[in-house]
């Protein structure tokens, strides 16, 4: 009997590891976007732990690994590209387009103010998915409704960009050549970046942080990691964990002097490597192994399971939680620290229940047809 040193890493199928740190990333995220400027009395302190933004990061990591764990292992069979695109429709389109679709009603009949919606502000480019490149090209932020907030689907455009493309590139090239390009996609992160700051004329800019070449780095580090252990080259690596655990350790040293010293585009490369080290921790064959004890925690895992609804209507709903009770609290006279958690908690319990409202009532229909393709992500 192997023990858990000789134990193979478990890379296929469905990992409940996984679903918890799926769980870490939204967690990180809603905190960031809960978080109300009004209730801190230093600026830098609300920047520092504000940089919980950083769990989008841990998203596109997590989807370069299963995507590309998913079309690595099913490239030899028939259906390959049909299947892949009907899984990711069923999966990603029916709650994208309702969030859509309800923003885009709101600001034509009830808001009655169709002329916002013209320009870089258009609805097309959310309905075609490329919000993010309206975002890049306007080189700001849309804004189109009072009731709703869409600008956080830049990152579900990024990724459905990233399906669109990659299928082909798993498709064509060998395993090692795959490996080589995302290690090559990685080390472009930063400079691709800088680059597209000196062409749009400004320094850390919403184009640099949104467009689909510039946040590659994190779908490539994902790619990799799933490519990487299907070659073998991670399992036969001496003390692969503990690399990990330095990798990890260092990396989250330089995110911290980053967040400490103001901001740089590199830490759009640091973070995917970090959430790397976490991703391929939690997949230790060591059921003790504390990232995956974490990670296999029922309530991550839990918030896992309905986090793309959770995704979707935490930012969707941000003037909602402002107006219906985030103001309020402001001006009540509360300890700041006490009205923030409060707001934080009220937000989140109103999230969740659209979240579940939204898995029971349109994302479980189409996940069932979506089993049937037998899509683990």
């Amino acid at each position: 009997m192997k023990n858990v040193q000789q134990a193979e890493i478990n890379f296929r199928g469905h990992i409940p590891a996984l679903d918890g740190v799926r769980g870490i990333a939204i967690v990180t995220v809603l905190l960031s976007h809960f978080l109300m400027r009004g209730y801190f009395v230093n600026e830098r302190t609300y920047y520092i732990v504000q940089n919980g933004w950083m769990g989008v990061d841990l998203f596109f990591v997590l989807s370069g690994f299963l995507i590309t764990g998913i079309l690595l292992d099913s490239r030899e069979k028939p259906g390959y590209f049909s299947g892949f695109y009907r899984r990711r429709v069923l999966r990603i389109f029916p709650l994208y387009y309702f969030a859509v679709l309800v923003t885009w009603l709101t600001v034509i009949l009830i808001e009655n103010a169709p002329e916002r919606l013209q320009g870089y502000d258009s609805f097309a480019w959310f309905f075609t998915f490329t919000p993010n490149i309206a975002m890049g090209l306007k080189n700001d932020w849309l804004w189109h409704s009072q009731v709703f907030n869409l600008n956080h689907l830049w990152s579900l455009a990024v990724e459905e960009q990233f399906y669109i493309l990659w299928p082909l590139v798993v498709y064509f090239m060998p395993k090692r050549g795959l490996a080589i390009l995302c290690l090559v996609l990685l080390a472009m992160g930063t400079g691709l970046r800088n680059m597209t700051d000196h062409v749009v004329g400004t320094e850390l800019s919403v184009a640099a942080y949104t467009l689909p070449f510039c946040r590659m780095d994190g779908l490539a580090v994902g790619a990799f990691v799933a490519t990487a252990l299907r070659l073998g080259w991670l399992q036969s690596l001496p003390y692969k964990f503990w690399i990990a655990r330095i990798l990890f350790c260092w990396s989250g040293w330089e995110i911290v002097h980053i967040f400490l010293n103001g901001t740089e585009h590199r830490l759009y490369t640091l973070s995917p490597i970090l959430f790397a080290c976490l991703l391929f921790l939690a997949l230790s064959p060591d059921p003790r192994g504390l990232t995956r004890r974490v990670c296999e925690n029922y309530f991550l895992q839990h918030l896992g399971k309905y986090s793309y609804g959770l995704y979707v209507f935490h930012h969707m709903f941000e003037y909602a939680w402002k107006r219906g009770f985030g103001d309020w609290l402001m001006v009540s006279g509360w300890n700041p620290v006490l009205a923030q958690t409060t707001y934080i908690l009220l937000a989140f319990c109103g999230t969740y229940l659209l979240a579940r409202i939204s898995w029971a009532l349109i994302e479980r229909p189409f996940l069932k047809l979506k089993k049937r393709s037998k899509d683990f992500s």
